[in-house]
């Protein structure tokens, strides 16, 4: 087999195509032991900083996988980490009780607390001006979108009158794709966190921006114990709801605009979860989404 030949795998012995999962990457499970990632559109320099982050995150929970090489194979950069066993969350969150999916959640929360404690570079490029521009350029494109649903109308409005949350906004290592998918359990009990390709610098609240759209309809009870673990158990003050109301009032901007452009399949469905969003916030005249009870 000629992943073998890879050096950090010289002696092992087994070899597993991983076909699960929606990147483009090539994934491999070696001797039930390693994860190895092989990706098309990465280059060499791109790995490395990861992996420094990764292990950075792996040193304050480990949860989250090591790295334990980056190379280049066939052309192609690979990254080896941990191979964690369970299963993914929307499967397993689906067979287990709601108390137990409480209880995962409070893991992950606890987990996520602990990834963002590493702060970002004193050169990292500011919050609010990433953000500010990011909406600049999707309000046109969303614009469109809007006239067409008079719904959507109010979410624009919305997030102009709430951008001033981001200012001195700091950031935080974050994982940036947290969904069911990404998480592992086994024997009801949280495992690991994955799919860490897109680990970033981010404002730490900007964490749940998906919450509406993939956490809550798999499971109510695993979400609210995500933010109530993140929050050591403690009353969540409104500057966050604050701030995670204006998070995902982006994100519907930003998912409505790919699934119009770019996930033309996936158009439908996004609307369907805008929908239910918009409702759990009244179109954002309420703070605490309907979903989170206290």
């Amino acid at each position: 087999m000629e992943l073998l030949q890879i050096p950090f795998l010289q002696n092992c012995l087994s070899y597993e195509l991983i076909e699960e999962g929606y990147s483009n990457e090539e994934k491999w499970c070696i001797d039930n032991t390693y994860l190895l990632r092989i990706s098309p559109d990465k280059d060499i320099a791109q790995l490395e900083q990861q992996e420094k982050l990764i292990n950075s995150a792996h040193a304050k929970d480990k949860h989250i996988p090591f790295v334990h090489d980056v190379g280049i194979h066939d052309g192609k950069a690979y990254m080896i980490l941990d191979y964690i066993i369970g299963e993914n969350g929307n499967v397993a969150l689906l067979n287990a009780s709601p108390a137990d999916q409480y209880k995962i959640g409070q893991q992950v929360g606890k987990t996520f607390k602990n990834l963002h404690s590493i702060p970002a570079p004193n050169d990292h490029p500011s919050w609010e001006q990433l953000w500010t521009s990011r909406v600049q350029k999707l309000t046109p494109r969303f614009e469109k979108i809007a006239n067409e649903n008079e719904r959507y109308l109010t979410v624009l409005p919305f997030i102009e009158s709430q951008l001033h949350l981001l200012k001195d906004r700091p950031c935080r290592a974050q994982h940036y794709d947290f969904h069911p998918g990404n998480i592992l359990i086994h024997e009801n009990q949280f495992t690991g966190l994955i799919d860490l390709q897109k680990i970033t610098y981010a404002d730490p609240v900007n964490e749940f921006y998906k919450m509406e759209y993939f956490n809550v309809s798999v499971s109510r009870e695993y979400s609210c114990g995500v933010l109530d673990g993140y929050h050591d158990n403690q009353t969540i003050l409104d500057s966050f709801w604050e701030l995670h109301r204006l998070y995902v009032a982006i994100h519907i901007v930003s998912a409505e605009v790919w699934g119009h452009e770019g996930g033309i399949k996936q158009q439908g469905k996004f609307q369907k979860y805008t929908q239910f969003t918009l409702d759990q916030f009244e179109d954002f005249h309420i703070l605490i989404p309907k979903w989170y009870k206290v």
